[in-house]
């Protein structure tokens, strides 16, 4: 059942950040799949069962996005990394285990900031690996831009809420 929703949400996200938001709003679009992963490490911790989960999901957004091989992979194995590695230090909880609606707030300053680092991943991936000649201003833009920062807010609040009220304590 958890890996249902989990897909479930996956598709979702999909179609509502690629083609439902930038209808509605004509802000731009494909940032919903960093905002997932971002949200999965935040509500569960990082687990064997959720990194390879997240490599699946990755991959999938990989070929039906058609984006470059490893991009979203590379950038979901770091983001997993530095999250597991800020658990070890600062003993945070994850989401699934918080029975508090004041969590939002910091899970979702920890969201943007995996949200940013999963970017600038992204942007070193294809700019070593893919097109030497990409600049860093794009990288600058993204991160700078209001519009894709209350964009990603926005939908890791929304995945936030929807992954809490799946799997909140009393439901499951």
């Amino acid at each position: 059942m958890r890996y249902f929703a989990i897909m479930v949400v996956w598709f979702a996200v999909l179609i509502g950040d690629g083609i439902v938001f930038p209808a509605l709003t004509g802000w731009p679009s494909g940032f919903g799949i960093m905002v997932l992963l971002s949200a999965l490490a935040i509500t569960f911790g990082i687990h064997r069962w959720l990194i390879g989960l997240g490599i699946i999901l990755a991959g999938l957004t990989e070929l039906i996005l058609g984006t470059y091989f490893g991009i979203i992979i590379g950038a979901w194995l770091v983001i997993t990394r530095v999250w597991h590695l800020l658990n070890q230090f600062l003993n945070l909880k994850p989401m699934s285990e918080n029975d508090s609606l004041i969590a939002f707030a910091p899970a979702t300053l920890c969201g943007l900031g995996l949200f940013s680092l999963g970017e600038g991943v992204s942007w070193v991936i294809i700019r070593f690996a893919y097109e030497s000649e990409l600049p860093a201003t794009t990288l600058i833009n993204i991160l700078r831009s209001p519009a894709i920062i209350s964009i990603v807010g926005i939908e890791l609040l929304i995945t936030l809420f929807v992954f809490r009220f799946i799997y909140f304590s009393r439901n499951a």
